[in-house]
């Protein structure tokens, strides 16, 4: 009788045996790593946008904060314009018509009609042939300026003098055109008679009239509206013109 002996495994039974894993070994599969790394991909794509976005609407923030402060500036240089003549109201309009050239004028109109900014036709804005160009004297239509930012952000300020006449009674003020006041229009003074030189001021862009009048059945009371309009390309809508505007209102009906 033969006996069965013991002993290891050759030949071909070798193959066949398969190798246990040990207790502890742990690995990823490729699916498992092509996974991680598309989730990883998102997140960080995700989180470079959130940061971009920060990063310029932070910028926007700072061209809108210099824009209020041109604005403001602008306001202010035309009321000290006009501070020797706080008890003249009269002369408020010839104080402001002096550095308001009509081609600069123009120009300003253009710039703020095509953001918004203003409805006033060209014939509604004073203007004069001879400007005085001091800039440090007098207000002027349109100056370019460069922001201290580190793109350095080129800024326009566009100022205009607006003429408008208020409804007696009300805060509405609109300008000559608004109204529909032409040459063929018919305009009386506050006691009722023709008065041909409230026209002639009403339509001319280097006058304003100096009292009431009744147009239309309606008593108006002239009015200078000063707006200062700031333009620049806006950092966070990729270049599109950006406006800050801000305006003042001001009686010019002597005592």
């Amino acid at each position: 009788m033969e006996r069965a002996e013991s002993g290891n495994v050759t030949g071909l039974a070798a193959g066949r045996v398969k190798r246990l894993t040990k207790r502890g070994e742990s690995g990823f599969t490729l699916v498992e790593v092509l996974v991680a790394v598309v989730v990883l991909s998102i997140t960080g794509l995700a989180a470079a946008q959130f940061a971009i976005t920060a990063i310029r609407t932070s910028y926007s923030q700072q061209q809108r904060s210099a824009a209020v402060s041109l604005g403001s500036d602008g306001i202010e240089r035309m009321r000290a314009q006009i501070a020797d003549d706080k008890s003249k109201p009269a002369q408020y309009y010839a104080d402001l018509l002096a550095g308001m050239g009509v081609d600069g004028v123009n120009q300003a109109q253009v710039n703020l009609a095509a953001v918004g900014a203003i409805r006033s036709q060209p014939s509604d804005l004073a203007a004069t042939d001879t400007p005085d160009t001091d800039a440090n004297k007098y207000i002027q239509p349109v100056r370019d300026t460069t922001g201290k930012d580190a793109k350095q952000t080129k800024y326009t300020v566009n100022t205009v003098v607006e003429k408008c006449y208020r409804l007696s009674g009300t805060m509405d003020c609109k300008t000559a055109s608004d109204l529909g006041i032409t040459g063929a229009s018919s305009i009386a003074g506050l006691d009722g008679s023709a008065d041909s030189s409230l026209k002639t001021a009403i339509l001319s862009r280097n006058s304003i009239p100096t009292k009431g009048f009744i147009f239309d059945s309606k008593t108006y009371m002239p009015m200078v509206r000063v707006v200062v309009g700031v333009t620049w390309k806006d950092g966070m809508n990729n270049g599109k013109t950006a406006v800050y505007t801000t305006n003042e209102l001001l009686n010019v009906v002597g005592d």
